[in-house]
């Protein structure tokens, strides 16, 4: 009798401990599978693209790029020839996603995105510089660990940026590739930070590093030829509909797991 108990107890407690198993594989996948939900997608786009970090539009638009873009690098601070190899990799990877070009430029004149790798002591003269009086953005200045700007058209097009990345104080946080991948991810029109978006660089509060497939996906809508820039809240929210349904048919949210390492920094670094 003892022995057919035994035997009992040890095949419900292997019942119970694989039935345990199976919950936790379940609630794994719908934790990981929430970014592909229609509308948490939905949701994601219009909190990363019509919202702003630091200041608060009455009539928001989408913003993004209508021509390539020229970027120029200077190094002030740590090893020039690496930070340029950083950098190329991922405005390529960014420019294989969107489908906008992205090529460097040996001058600043020409040059309508200026990426400066330089101090946390040269940060202000550097705004200064190219951005403006320091004060306008005193509250990014002393949140941000690195900064990015841009200038729109009346139309919505993004017709210039500044990254300025201190490098000494990125390197301080363990913060430099994460700036690299996203001040220039955010500046192709994604420009705000939400902590209710994840997996994505845009959450400050998350450990991504590198683009992540939720941002993938939000980078082929912003590009998608259904919107265009300087479209309202209203109008975005129109289209949105049918831009999740191409990404859907396309098995763009499919693969997007896999398709947003191809070209990617995390692979280059060999993350």
């Amino acid at each position: 009798m003892f022995l057919r108990i035994k035997s009992v107890f040890t095949h419900s407690l292997r019942l119970a401990i694989c039935l345990s198993c199976t919950l936790a594989v379940l609630v794994n996948a719908e934790e990981t599978d929430h970014w592909r939900d229609r509308q948490y997608i939905h949701d994601s786009f219009l909190k990363i693209a019509l919202q702003r970090e630091y200041e608060t539009s009455v009539e928001p638009r989408l913003v993004r790029w209508t021509k390539p873009i020229l970027l120029y690098f200077e190094s002030e601070l740590g090893d020039p020839k690496l930070q340029a190899r950083l950098l190329s990799v991922h405005a390529q990877h960014l420019s294989q996603i969107t489908g906008v070009p992205i090529y460097f430029s040996s001058t600043p004149s020409d040059a309508n995105i200026i990426v400066s790798f330089t101090s946390r002591e040269n940060l202000e003269s550097k705004v200064r510089r190219y951005i403006g009086n320091p004060e306008t953005i005193r509250a990014a200045l002393d949140e941000a660990i690195c900064l990015g700007n841009f200038g729109v058209s009346k139309q919505g097009e993004i017709q210039r940026g500044v990254i300025l990345i201190p490098v000494n104080y990125a390197r301080q946080n363990a913060r430099l590739l994460d700036c690299i991948v996203e001040e220039i991810t955010q500046l192709l029109g994604l420009p705000n930070d939400s902590d209710e978006v994840y997996p994505s660089i845009f959450n400050d509060v998350s450990s991504d590093i590198y683009l992540s497939p939720l941002d993938y996906i939000l980078l082929k809508m912003l590009y998608s030829p259904r919107l265009h820039a300087g479209m309202s809240l209203a109008e975005v929210e129109q289209a949105l509909p049918a831009v999740i349904d191409d990404l859907y048919y396309l098995k763009i949210i499919d693969n997007a797991a896999t398709d947003v390492q191809k070209g990617s920094l995390k692979r280059f670094v060999g993350d």
